[in-house]
């Protein structure tokens, strides 16, 4: 019996800027773990511009990337027995939301909306989303063509505590918010100030969250954050894995593999994946950098098993998959693609 990982893929369905909107909507497709080669796909939703995915237990949540009044939204779906289907959805007080992430207790959900610079957090209940709190930024960035306001792009509940993760983008700064069970505690959040014009993107910790690598996507830097004994985070290095040009920063998406000694970041001005090797704890050093195979590498993602690393480019629709050597960590290109319009993010199903 062939051994499959099961993957699904958010894509645009609508024209936004640059991009053609060729996608469905959310599509599942099958990883053959022995050679790397995509099954045909089967669309499980069509939803509207999923511009991210995620997966938590027997539920999966999608966020529809559009202005508030577009109708912008969250939408909820379950998977068992194979099968997928619709539940709820629920509308964002919040302009393009391009991230959605749940707490390790699945009872709360964040959207980061890109639009507004706003954290939306839902309540979970019975197949349904409600309100719980928002956080609205405010500020602006030195990049005052790609910062000149807000722009929330990633959000984590830490599985050790209560606590919210936010990466701002448009003001240079990782925040981390404390909650009860009525609220965030505005109050008692700590503030990373970045250097100007880092524009961090999309963050990974270690799975003790003491550690945090932070990819800065117009500086196109890793970033390592720390957390001292004192509970206080510190950046404490950032390291440039990319070569240079003059083209504007889009780093993209970050992955740690599971023994934690590698990273993975891919570069859209420069259409690869680099590794990094992680040296005591908190020093970076590449491995390789390698080519996706296509244009604007918006997202990739390991397979549960660390074998595989498969990349969604963007602007030629379509996936390629890689095999992981999990002792070096450097990856070799499977030789098999899968065409899929706009893909921008690949979740894990199984």
């Amino acid at each position: 019996m062939t051994v499959t990982h099961r993957l699904l893929i958010g894509s645009y369905t609508q024209p936004m800027g640059a991009i053609d909107g060729e996608g469905e909507g959310i599509l599942a497709v099958d990883l053959d773990a022995q050679t790397g080669a995509f099954s045909a796909p089967n669309l499980v939703s069509r939803c509207e511009n999923p511009s991210y995915v995620t997966v938590a237990g027997e539920h999966v949540f999608a966020v529809t990337e559009f202005a508030r009044q577009e109708g912008a939204s969250i939408g909820l779906l379950t998977h068992r027995d194979g099968n997928i289907n619709e539940v709820s959805s629920v509308a964002i007080e919040g302009d393009y939301p391009c991230h959605v992430a749940v707490n390790a207790a699945q009872n709360l959900v964040v959207a980061s909306n890109y639009g507004s610079g706003s954290f939306s957090v839902y309540r979970l209940e019975q197949g349904s989303l409600t309100h719980f709190d928002t956080v609205q930024h405010k500020g602006v960035g030195a990049n005052r063509d790609r910062q000149e306001a807000p722009h929330a792009h990633f959000a984590q509940f830490l599985a050790t505590s209560n606590t919210l993760v936010t990466v701002d983008l448009g003001t240079d700064r990782v925040s981390f918010y404390p909650f009860s069970d009525t609220q965030l505690d505005r109050d008692n959040a700590q503030h990373v100030i970045f250097p100007p014009g880092s524009g961090p993107r999309h963050l990974v910790f270690n799975q003790q969250e003491s550690l945090a690598y932070v990819l800065c996507e117009l500086s196109e830097e890793v970033t390592v954050l720390e957390r001292k004994d004192d509970g206080v985070w510190t950046i404490v290095q950032a390291f440039p894995p990319f070569d240079k040009h003059n083209e504007g920063g889009a780093a993209a998406a970050i992955r740690l593999s599971n023994d934690e000694e590698y990273l993975y970041v891919s570069g859209r001005q420069q259409n690869v994946i680099c590794v990094l090797k992680i040296e005591n704890s908190n020093t970076l050093a590449l491995q390789q950098t390698v080519s996706t195979n296509g244009i604007n590498p918006r997202d990739f993602n390991l397979s549960r098993d660390g074998d595989w690393l498969v990349v969604a480019n963007q602007n030629t629709s379509n996936l390629v998959s890689y095999r992981v050597d999990k002792t070096t960590g450097l990856l070799s290109p499977s030789g098999y693609e899968f065409a899929t319009g706009n893909p921008v993010c690949i979740a894990l199903l199984c």
